[in-house]
């Protein structure tokens, strides 16, 4: 069993790795426009944001637009792969293996995180070079975190997704919903404490503790740990849940053949 998940990830990620060098331009075009949209909200907080606070302000919003980066990637990921199988007339086929469709999916996406990491990384030292900030780069405290919140990232793209499973063409929902998550990672937790029950808030707030104030996976509290581990799981099963259902309805129907 174990070989098996090993080969299906294997596949997958040469998949993913192919794509990417194919489409390299259209990568490199995205790494672009993100950088200059970056750019953007630096000049504004630069030129109207308060003295006092500019470099706590600075860092706030490389950690805000980074992993709105990440998180859009993930939540996109999912609807858009369900698009591309359903126009290429093979989503159905990917239906009738011997192994789930969700599965199949979250081995793509974790070939789409490792594969993100190398423009997050280079994203990432473009904003620190821009505004000559340094963050605290703990990656021993930040990848734990991180690999707990995108549990539960996971799980919206999969909720996302099982409207995609049934309307095929959802373009447009996810050009929405990519906004709410700009405008969710750009609000702090102070501000609005409640938010801290949406998918992947408290753990981008946690992540904000270690590189922001250079706190340590072993300084936090392990009351948060916990917090954050139980939220993404239950939007990960959530997110699975919904999503079988939706495809149990869409083969009920015969929706997975057209598109």
């Amino acid at each position: 069993m174990q070989m098996e998940v090993y080969n299906i990830f294997k596949v997958n990620f040469k998949r993913e790795w192919i794509q990417m060098k194919r489409y390299l331009p259209n990568t490199i075009s995205e790494l672009i426009i993100f950088y200059i949209v970056f750019l953007g909200f630096f000049l504004g907080i630069s030129l109207i944001g308060d003295p006092e606070n500019l470099d706590y302000n600075i860092q706030m919003i490389i950690m805000n637009y980074i992993f709105w980066y990440l998180v859009l990637s993930l939540t996109q990921g999912i609807g858009l792969e369900i698009s591309d199988e359903a126009g290429r007339g093979t989503l159905e086929q990917l239906t009738i293996t011997p192994y789930k469709l969700w599965f199949i999916f979250i081995t793509r996406m974790t070939s789409v995180i490792i594969i993100s990491m190398i423009s997050i990384s280079i994203l990432l030292f473009l904003a620190m070079l821009t505004t000559r900030q340094n963050l605290n780069l703990d990656l021993l405290s930040i990848i734990p975190i991180l690999l707990i919140t995108l549990i539960g990232v996971l799980g919206v793209g999969y909720l996302i997704s099982s409207i995609t499973i049934i309307i095929k063409e959802s373009g447009y929902l996810i050009q929405i919903f990519q906004f709410v998550i700009m405008g969710m990672t750009f609000i702090p937790l102070t501000t609005a404490p409640f938010l801290k029950f949406a998918p992947f808030m408290y753990g981008l707030q946690l992540i904000r503790e270690i590189t922001i104030n250079n706190f340590s996976i072993l300084s936090l509290n392990i009351n948060d740990i916990v917090f954050l581990l139980l939220n993404s799981l239950i939007y990960f099963i959530t997110g699975i849940y919904v999503f079988n259902r939706a495809e149990k309805f869409a083969k009920q129907k015969g929706l997975l053949g057209h598109y």
